[in-house]
């Protein structure tokens, strides 16, 4: 399946490898935080709510729940679901990769020469397309963070979005008897 002159590592990866990973997952799991936020907000419950109630869907299904909470709140504001949706699925792809595969090393390599080889198992949506193996160097950790990195500011971009359009419908609820959905 894979290359002969290369075996699995065993030892942990060299520190600078190891570095932009941690990071690139790190600045991923921030994603998940925002993703978390702006769903917490337009279903106006709290953190620990959430988090008992929550799972983090796969991307398509969470720009469904979050275009169903638009629409249920009647915000009218303009936002390019598509591209986060692209840039969400992307990062989340990045995040499998960087998990889900096997870290090898080139037998006889002068330096560490470390390749990330394509997981046995079902890679998720569009792993299919990940190579069977490839050379984990600066510009491909550097491609891989710049995804992730894509979708936390589309992402961070919708929650400022819907931290706006919800102050501006709680402003207006606490000024119109007619949309104030407390009992009286």
């Amino acid at each position: 399946m894979f290359s002969t002159d290369l075996v699995a590592l065993t030892q942990p990866l060299p520190a600078s490898i190891a570095g932009a990973v941690g990071a690139t997952l790190a600045r991923h799991a921030y994603l998940d935080w925002v993703l978390g936020q702006v769903m917490y907000s337009l279903m106006e419950i709290s953190i620990k709510q959430g988090r008992v109630i929550l799972k983090l869907p796969r991307p398509r299904q969470y720009i469904a729940a979050v275009q169903d909470l638009f629409e249920f709140h009647g915000v009218q504001a303009e936002y390019n679901f598509e591209q986060l949706a692209r840039r969400l699925e992307a990062a989340e792809r990045v995040r499998a990769l960087l998990t889900r595969s096997t870290y090898m090393r080139e037998i006889g390599a002068r330096g560490p020469r470390v390749h990330l080889a394509r997981a046995l198992w079902d890679p998720g949506p569009g792993g299919e397309t990940q190579p069977e193996s490839q050379l984990v160097d600066r510009a491909f950790l550097a491609a891989r963070r710049k995804e992730v990195e894509a979708a936390i500011a589309s992402a961070e971009k919708l929650r400022s979005l819907i931290d706006r359009e919800l102050r501006a419908l709680h402003e207006r609820r606490r000024k119109s008897k007619r949309l104030d959905r407390r009992k009286r």
